[in-house]
């Protein structure tokens, strides 16, 4: 029963993971054992990997109860005797019911997502070597400490144990986890204001798709701040919208919540329907989008270079379609998030999503000579490399280097995408169509 077991997160069943959530509803008693403990806990740190050294430790303690025993066996399926049957487990040599092995040790997990590394941690990696049984009533003690730092990759090598409330060692192990690069947070809640801009966008109504997060996110609180009524879409990420709405209300703006999957037609379609019959529509902004999976061409697939289509030029082309006549009816505008890495020489092995996204220029130019005589206009507008969660794990060489050759000597912002999306809709651009507008620091110049 207890054998060495490396385990490769990447293939593991998951079930560790999904236990933490099931059967350790009770509170955890946690306490710091690194001297560095309670400096910084109320502080912003836009890095976790700065908060980490060497040397640097905690641990979790849990008592297991019989509840979590069988919570555990209804979500593995694992009904072995000897963990929950009484008379079976008396007649063993250990003489009761013995603790799954995964559900103590799924409390790595906890260790590893919630305490060190913490927050953003991806599990690559574990060894297990189970030494003794863990029986119901113990209280187990799950101890990690970091032996390495891979500040190039990441990496983080933790030394682990698990042990009983008698000191003796029931789990020891090796983890490795990937500390994963955040965005970093704007200082200010709310970008500065212009002079009159309050009124700029007075009276219209906006859509910002993929509102939620990043340069969406941005977008939308400009466009409220400017006058306009927004409505924000989201997907998956409800609880996001729902804060950057409540913002956006306590600011004094304007704005409604819109859920829809741009990719899918129906709910496009009703996405527009509900728009339609609230408050017809001014402003288009196409912002949604997915991540950008990096490969190798030797790495790629057709379908690989069929799906970034679908998700990106698809999904625009789907919005752009059902909310033409609305606009039409507006004389309204419209901008499209695209990238400056489809310009010039492109990003490195990045090809489905730039070509994605300069299919999606063409797209914009043509459509622009199409509805530009019914009074709309289309633009674009092309960021360098932004900070946000679709780019987060984009090598610190790769940012630096970026910085380096880019005039302005930094990265864009989110705000920096905002404003230059606020330029195109406002009434100073009304003569401005099928324009690409570079917001790039310089880096790339025509």
């Amino acid at each position: 029963m207890w054998l060495r077991t490396p385990l490769d997160f990447n293939q593991a069943i998951p079930t560790c993971a999904s236990v933490v959530a099931v059967v350790m509803n009770a509170q955890l008693t946690i306490r710091r054992l690194d001297a560095r403990a309670d400096v910084g806990r109320n502080t912003f740190v836009s890095d976790r990997l700065d908060q980490l050294c060497v040397g640097q430790s905690d641990v979790v303690s849990r008592t297991i109860t019989a509840d979590d025993v069988l919570a555990f066996a209804r979500l593995s399926g694992d009904y072995n005797a000897l963990h929950v049957d009484n008379e079976f487990a008396a007649r063993t040599e250990f003489g009761s019911r013995v603790v799954h092995g995964f559900l103590h040790a799924s409390l790595l997990s906890t260790l590893i997502g919630m305490r060190i590394p913490g927050p953003g941690a991806l599990y690559l990696s574990q060894s297990i070597e189970f030494s003794a049984p863990v029986f119901i009533g113990d209280t187990v003690a799950v101890r990690g400490r970091i032996e390495r730092i891979d500040r190039e990759t990441r990496i983080v090598e933790i030394d682990t144990e698990i042990t009983n409330q008698h000191g003796a060692k029931v789990l020891a192990g090796r983890a490795r986890a990937k500390v994963l690069r955040m965005p970093e947070q704007a200082k200010e809640d709310r970008p500065s204001e212009m002079p009159g801009i309050n009124s700029l966008l007075e009276g219209r109504s906006a859509l910002v798709t993929g509102a939620s997060r990043g340069i969406g996110r941005a977008t939308a609180r400009l466009l409220s701040s400017a006058g306009a009524h927004v409505w924000i879409n989201y997907n998956n990420s409800r609880s996001a919208a729902v804060e950057l709405a409540e913002d956006i209300r306590r600011g004094g703006g304007a704005c409604d919540l819109v859920h829809a999957d741009v990719t899918r037609d129906q709910d496009v379609e009703q996405m527009m329907r509900q728009i339609a019959e609230a408050s017809g529509l001014d402003i288009l902004v196409n912002n949604a989008g997915p991540r950008i999976k990096a490969s190798p061409f030797d790495g790629l697939a057709w379908e690989d270079i069929e799906s970034a289509h679908r998700e990106i030029v698809g999904s625009t082309f789907k919005v752009t379609k059902a909310a033409l006549p609305l606009l039409r009816e507006s004389k309204g505008a419209m901008v499209t998030v695209l990238t400056s890495a489809s310009l010039q020489r492109t990003a490195h092995h990045w090809l489905p999503y730039v070509a994605a996204k300069a299919s999606l220029h063409a797209m914009m130019k043509n459509l622009a000579q199409e509805v530009g005589p019914s009074g709309v206009n289309v633009n674009m507008v092309s960021p360098t490399l932004v900070d946000t969660d679709l780019v987060a794990g984009t090598p610190d060489r790769i940012r630096q280097m970026m910085v380096a050759r880019t005039p302005l000597r930094r990265l864009a912002t989110v705000d920096d995408v905002a404003g230059a999306i606020l330029l195109l809709v406002s009434p100073f651009a009304r003569f401005i169509t099928g324009e690409n507008l570079l917001v790039t620091g310089g880096d790339v110049m025509v």
